[in-house]
């Protein structure tokens, strides 16, 4: 059995597994299981989506949405499914390009406006994942300050840990950095949530505009003065930065 996470923009939006992939069916004008060799479609929930990996789709008759759909491990799989059952936000955390330092570039043909845009806005991306890995602190209910950090697997410990308060767990295993494994409270544990969805949500929406800003950019020397926290013109906020 082969796992998958289908991804939307900056959001993953479901989750499959070798069970879900679907095809139409041109004799009797229906959609099939079948296997992902042949799969033109993922299902999730009651949705059809497609990714460019799969068959071309040959027919209008099903509603279908674009998507990314990446296998991934059993056990990620079963922690966003419970993410997403509770409705739970899920931003994707995607790793910058990178350019290996060995890489010959040609100065001429390569030295652009646009080589310089894409490497500050991947130079931004990258600056912007560590500073939401980089974590938290919070000042729980004993009045201690505990540090939380925020990487890609600590957010999805984080989900699974939302899905058990919310089942009614009062208390809940974790770790801040450097200290053992304890018992926190739920009401502890959901103000480090909140406070871990406040970052990153900051951070991303930070990028978010400072992205698009980048790429109005018209000359090498305005790009090379962009650094992560630079204040964004008003005109590149979005409301929710705003």
């Amino acid at each position: 059995m082969n796992y998958y996470k289908l991804i939307s923009g900056s959001n993953i939006i479901g989750v499959g597994s070798s069970m879900d992939f679907r095809k139409f069916q041109k004799k009797h004008r229906i959609i099939l299981f079948c296997t992902e060799r042949d799969a033109q479609y993922i299902q999730y929930k009651d949705a059809l989506y497609h990714d460019n990996w799969m068959l071309p789709v040959k027919t209008d008759l099903f509603k279908y949405e674009s998507c990314e759909c990446i296998q991934i491990e059993e056990d990620e799989y079963n922690t966003l499914k419970s993410a997403l059952e509770v409705e739970e936000e899920i931003i994707v955390e995607t790793e910058p390009p990178v350019v290996e330092e060995n890489e010959y570039i040609d100065p001429v043909t390569e030295i652009t406006v646009d080589y310089i845009r894409r490497v500050k806005v991947a130079e931004m991306k990258n600056t912007c994942n560590k500073t939401i890995a980089n974590g938290i602190d919070v000042v729980l209910s004993d009045g201690e300050n505990y540090h939380f950090s925020l990487t890609t697997q600590d957010q999805l410990n984080l989900i699974t840990i939302s899905s058990m308060i919310a089942a009614g767990s009062e208390t809940v295993a974790y770790h801040a950095d450097g200290q053992l494994c304890k018992y926190f409270d739920s009401e502890d544990m959901k103000a480090v949530i909140a406070a871990a969805t406040s970052h990153i949500t900051k951070y991303t929406t930070y990028y978010n505009a400072l992205h698009y800003w980048i790429l109005s950019l018209k000359s090498i020397e305005e790009i090379n003065a962009i650094y992560f926290g630079v204040e964004i013109p008003d005109e590149f906020k979005s409301e929710v930065m705003k």
